[in-house]
């Protein structure tokens, strides 16, 4: 089955801001899973993937252009526009995309608190630049709608 394509609405700034805040939300689960022992290492890692994800889609629709609603972060950031600089380097997504399959129990890789930290990490910095970068189009953070 073909990936779904995401199409810009009637505004792509606001919509692109409402991305973001859900990217924003998505991370803050991340960090609060990864302070709980309760919760396991896969969900706060699984969260972190996924606020890179929209991060970057926010960027995507920001600048009013399409994607596949697909969920390979790596392959998204290459249709990131050439000003928005990517904090992290594509291994960094890439591993970020792998580990987050280890939420199916069909994944025999263990998550490590250390992996936590480094998804925590790549996504704060993922999402930070994406701030940035609305901010330098005109879009401050009171403007995100929170996820």
């Amino acid at each position: 089955m073909a990936a779904r394509k995401k199409t810009p609405g009637a505004e792509p700034t606001k919509e692109a801001a409402r991305w973001l805040g859900y990217a924003l939300g998505d991370l803050a689960t991340a960090v609060s899973n990864r302070q709980d022992p309760a919760v396991p290492n896969r969900n706060a890692v699984y969260m972190a993937e996924q606020a890179t994800e929209k991060a970057i889609k926010s960027v995507i629709l920001l600048e009013n252009e399409p994607f596949d609603m697909v969920h390979d972060i790596d392959v998204l950031a290459e249709l990131a526009p050439a000003d928005f600089p990517l904090p992290v380097s594509l291994e960094d997504l890439a591993w970020l995309a792998d580990l987050e399959t280890t939420r199916y129990p069909d994944e025999f890789r263990v998550t490590t608190t250390d992996d936590v930290d480094r998804a925590i990490d790549i996504a704060h910095a993922v999402v930070d630049a994406a701030r940035v970068h609305f901010a330098a189009r005109g879009v401050a953070d009171e403007d995100l709608t929170p996820g």
